[in-house]
């Protein structure tokens, strides 16, 4: 490419920074040519500010118990990174590809035009950036990009801004944007693998949708949507380091939507999407608990179908899953499929804040791993047949 080629993807990043530095900041309060207010009532209202702050709770209510105390900038990021390992063989993550990976993801982030114009403008319109084409004809990647990146990932930053908030980050939108563009460049590094040397589809995940994400969720006509009646919670995995092989097992991103049934006051219709795509009911149970049962697709596997540009499809099996959970924190968690060799998986969060939390799952085609996981979010595993 050319030098007026990089210059203008540069200008492009640049533009992109820009854009997200002003969805995520606050704006700077105007100059005011009254009076300064005294130091006593500067520090009352400073002090109000951030009483105000610290309270918000509508994603992360810092709950002592289930995943929520097991969910942080580090936890997030593993899980999130790593989640694609579940769908493929290799999930030895000292040994995988990255500089390899990552300069193929830098340089479509650096070089977009060029990407873009060899995947095809028409075709990366249709499949990746609007609705317009189906998995059946070899497109449809638009889903995910709005489904998982844009609502979902959008709502796990908010509830990420609200863990910096509440651990007094002066920041905390920031400190939230860095980190989840860590665990978005950590995911496309691992999706990517050995592939060489275009990747347009974390060239729009990176620079459109998860930008996009960050912009939307900093709205707070967005946020306000949810709190009681309608809820968004990340539920994440328990990731380990596992032994034979030095593998990382059971890392995955799943949010649960559930959503109030009008007239029921102990039913409520509940959706996960990300590990699993399933959807049921949620019963209550006494005050604060809710039992939820349902059915769905495990999205098992994530093959390449065009091996000039990457594009990918996903393959898709029946799967069925059952949650408990308590105020939104899940306690235990059964599903009948989570990847391409993972079988029936079980997984007990920690029911105070400083007891681990332990997983079980089986492996197709014989064996079974199980873990032990510290209140941090980071355990170790074991494969035993």
């Amino acid at each position: 490419m050319g030098g007026s080629g990089g210059l203008a993807s540069i200008g492009a990043g640049l533009t992109l920074i820009t854009v997200f530095t002003l969805g995520a900041c606050r704006q700077a309060p105007p100059v005011s040519l009254a009076p300064a207010p005294s130091v006593d009532t500067a520090v009352a209202t400073a002090r109000r500010a951030d009483s105000a702050r610290a309270h918000t709770a509508r994603f992360y209510q810092s709950l002592p118990y289930g995943s929520e105390a097991q969910f942080n900038p580090i936890s997030l990021i593993v899980n999130g990174g790593y989640d694609q390992l579940r769908t493929g063989q290799n999930r030895r993550i000292f040994e995988y590809p990255y500089r390899t990976s990552f300069n193929t993801v830098w340089r479509s982030l650096t070089h977009p035009d060029a990407v873009i114009r060899h995947y095809g403008v028409r075709r990366w319109l249709r499949n990746e950036v609007f609705p317009l084409s189906a998995k059946g004809e070899g497109g449809g990647q638009w889903y995910p990009n709005y489904h998982l990146h844009l609502f979902g990932a959008g709502a796990t930053y908010v509830e990420t801004v609200e863990w910096y908030e509440q651990h007094g980050t002066s920041h905390p939108e920031l400190a939230a944007g860095a980190t989840v563009y860590a665990w978005h460049l950590l995911t496309e590094v691992v999706e990517n693998g050995n592939h060489c040397c275009e990747d347009e589809d974390g060239l729009t995940d990176l620079a459109l949708f998860d930008a996009a994400s960050i912009v939307l969720w900093n709205q707070e006509w967005v946020r306000r949507q949810f709190g009681r009646t309608v809820e968004l919670k990340s539920w994440m995995g328990q990731p380990s380091l596992s032994a034979p092989g030095e593998t990382l097992e059971n890392a995955y991103m799943m949010a649960m939507l559930r959503i109030a049934i009008p007239g029921a006051t102990n039913w409520r219709a509940i959706n996960t999407f990300g590990n699993a795509f399933l959807f049921g009911v949620s019963r209550r149970i006494g005050s604060e608990y809710w039992l939820s049962p349902t059915v769905g697709f495990d999205p098992a596997d994530n093959p390449i179908i065009d091996p000039v540009t990457g594009a990918k499809t996903v393959t898709l099996k029946p799967n069925v899953g059952l949650f408990l959970d308590r105020r939104g924190s899940l306690l235990v968690s059964a599903i009948s499929k989570g990847g391409s060799t993972n079988g029936v998986t079980v997984n007990v969060y920690p029911f105070t804040r400083t007891m681990p939390g332990i997983w079980f799952q089986h492996v197709n085609g014989g064996g079974a791993r199980f873990g032990v996981v510290s209140p941090v979010g980071l355990g170790v595993g074991w494969f035993a047949r």
